[in-house]
């Protein structure tokens, strides 16, 4: 698979996370090391996370992650069923398809807008999600 870089239009480079940062996360990654912008794989395949992305907006997602992974990743036995929730409810409040609710293909507007929302209710961790994908609000 051969990916163009998003800012500049040159060919990324694949390559795999131990030359790139010199310690092996099992992953690989497209960069552009022109504009800084990189996406990781799903493990050593060459199947993108997402899209590639600059430093802001690397920053930005990382942000949305920070906010959002919290209400479903730490649910233990029921971890499947509150992720499934959780992206319900990450399509429904964006507006989005099953396959364009991730983060990872999130642009810079997208990643501001979750963070509204997310911030907004943040200080009491106050979104929950139901099982129909709709949220609920303490």
């Amino acid at each position: 698979m051969n990916m163009s870089c998003p800012y500049c239009g040159n060919l990324a480079e694949f390559i795999s996370s131990k030359n790139f940062y010199g310690t092996d996360y099992g992953t690989n990654l497209y960069v552009c090391r022109q504009c800084d912008a990189r996406v990781g794989t799903h493990g050593k395949g060459k199947t993108p996370l997402g899209t590639m992305a600059n430093n802001q907006l690397r920053t930005l997602r990382k942000l949305c992650h920070k906010h959002f992974d919290p209400k479903w990743k730490y649910k233990g036995k029921a971890r499947q069923q509150a992720r499934r929730q959780a992206y319900a409810w990450l399509q429904d409040v964006m507006g989005l398809s099953p396959q364009e609710a991730h983060i990872g293909k999130f642009n810079e507007d997208q990643c501001r807008k979750l963070l509204k929302i997310l911030l907004k209710k943040d200080d009491k961790n106050g979104i929950e999600f139901k099982r129909n994908g709709s949220r609920n609000t303490k």
